[in-house]
Formats: structure tokens, sequence, C-alpha cells
């Protein structure tokens, strides 16, 4: 493709956005949870086990306290999540975790096929001046 005919930059950033988000979400779906689920997932199997303040405190930024707390009785309600004094992987959980990470690694591998270490540092460093200049 010839400059003449690129599309400008913001097109490129919301085309590639979408098509992340689109693969995770259906993966996430395939497995019965949503992008927050997967989040409080990743956070417990991290620790080993969390206490509910701590999981709000780090997702406030994409969701309400109200919201996080929906969630994680949801995770529990589905046997994903067991809740004593902190909260923790059940068996089934720990499964679904494994197998959404699998298939994750693996969208990512597709989403990365063709494209270089030096490729990728290059984008992030443009990435990183084009977020600095309109901060």
């Amino acid at each position: 493709m010839n400059k003449d005919t690129r599309l400008p930059i913001g097109y490129y950033l919301k085309k590639a956005d979408n098509l992340l988000t689109e693969g995770i979400n259906k993966i996430h779906e395939e497995l019965g949870l949503t992008r927050t689920g997967w989040q409080i997932l990743n956070m417990i199997n991290e620790r080993g086990s969390v206490d509910s303040p701590t999981i709000k405190k780090l997702l406030l930024e994409f969701e309400t306290g109200k919201k996080i707390d929906d969630f994680i009785y949801g995770l529990i309600d589905s046997g994903l999540v067991k809740e004593h004094k902190f909260l923790s992987l059940t068996d089934k959980g720990k499964e679904v975790f494994k197998i959404c990470l699998e298939k994750q690694t693996a969208f990512r591998h597709k989403a990365m096929r063709n494209i270089t270490d030096n490729d990728y540092e290059q984008i992030i460093a443009t990435l990183e001046k084009l977020i600095g200049n309109l901060s």
C-alpha cells in the first residue's frame, strides 16, 4: 500500500482494538466469562487468594464497586470461586482459568504472527510518542 492510499492512523488503531477486543471477548463468552470476570480470576490465580477490597481497588478504573461485587458473586454462584475470608479458585475455576489462558495465548500468537520483536518495539515506541504528544 502506498502512502497516498493509507487511511488515517485512527482507523488502524480502532480496527486493531476492535479485532483484539472481539477475539478476547469471544474466548471469554465461550467459557461463560466476561472481561471483568477474567480479570478477577486472573488476580486470584496470581495471588492464590485475595480479598474483595483488593480486587475492587485494582478494578475501580474499569467498573464500579457494586458491579465488581456482582461479578464476584457471579463467579461464586457459577462455582469458579469460593469465599471464606479470602477469595480463591475452586478446582472448576482453576480448569476454566487454564483453558481460557491457553485460548488467549493462542489468540495472541495469531495476532503477532509475522510481527518481529523489532516491529513490535517500533509500534510501541511510536504509540508512546503519540500518547505523549496528546497527553
